[in-house]
């Protein structure tokens, strides 16, 4: 394993490719809990709160695999 500073990390974990991908974590988060507040206080179809549900869930779920997989894959190339 090959010593690797603070700074190369903190440059690699703030790339503009891994801003994206955090952004789309933080994106399915936000729409979780605007949802969350939204099923407390109703007035909102059913239907478009699941909808928002499911996305919310697939965003977080994707922004994760992929930033594991461009871990993985960039780990490999070096």
């Amino acid at each position: 394993m090959s010593d690797l500073s603070a700074r190369e990390a903190l440059r690699y974990a703030t790339e503009d490719s891994m801003l994206a991908l955090y952004a789309v974590v933080f994106g399915g988060w936000i729409l979780l809990t605007v949802v969350g507040f939204g099923l407390t206080r109703g007035g909102v179809l059913l239907v478009v709160r699941l909808l928002a549900v499911v996305f919310g869930v697939f965003a977080i779920l994707t922004g994760v695999v992929a930033i594991a997989y461009k871990l993985l894959a960039d780990s490999r190339t070096n």
